[in-house]
């Protein structure tokens, strides 16, 4: 449980009947799994701010085994992007949070503003080209779906470069033809 000032604590029953005011049936929300146990009940684990409901994105979802297992989970992607890649084949494209400013008065804790800038990311509409930015990267992802190819953050970049040299519209990334050529690098001899 994250309390204001960045303080962690373990979690009681009065936090698990208070999760309401937090989250709602249908939200979705990035954490790791602490423990799995015995009649199925999954204890998660959220060590940092960067886990927590996710808001202004794209879940896109494939098969487990088309994504292999990474040392860190969020990649920032094109320079606006972050993308968190689920070994549960979840795939989360949001844009980037804002980094948290350089803090050289000790005022607020690095925690409270973090959350804040949180909020204001979800708060802040997603401007059209972020739109597209998202459009295009989840496109990149079903490319790689549809020919049953290993989904890794540099083969969707490569589609979603190859996409825009080829001038391919975001709608027409996922027909046959398109699919077959933007993913022929995966084809060439080495």
């Amino acid at each position: 449980v994250h309390l204001p000032g960045g303080v962690q604590r373990v979690r009681t029953a009065q936090d698990a009947r208070d999760m309401r005011q937090f989250f709602a049936e249908g939200d979705l929300v990035s954490a790791e799994v602490h423990n799995v146990q015995n009649d199925g009940t999954l204890v998660l684990h959220t060590r940092s701010l960067r886990y927590g409901k996710l808001e202004n994105g794209c879940l896109k979802i494939c098969p487990p085994s088309l994504i292999p297992r990474r040392k860190n989970h969020y990649v920032v992607m094109l320079g606006n992007m972050d993308v968190l890649w689920g070994t549960n084949g979840y795939i989360w494209i949001q844009r980037k949070l804002p980094d948290a400013p350089q803090q050289d008065n000790k005022e607020a804790p690095l925690a409270d503003i973090q959350e804040k800038l949180r909020r204001q990311h979800a708060n802040e509409p997603v401007l059209p080209d972020e739109r597209e930015a998202i459009a295009r990267l989840g496109n990149a992802i079903d490319c790689l779906k549809m020919i049953y190819a290993m989904v890794t953050p540099e083969s969707v970049e490569r589609i979603y470069r190859e996409s825009v040299n080829q001038q391919v519209r975001i709608q027409d990334m996922l027909r046959p033809d398109m699919v077959v050529s933007l993913t022929a690098f995966l084809r060439e001899k080495k």
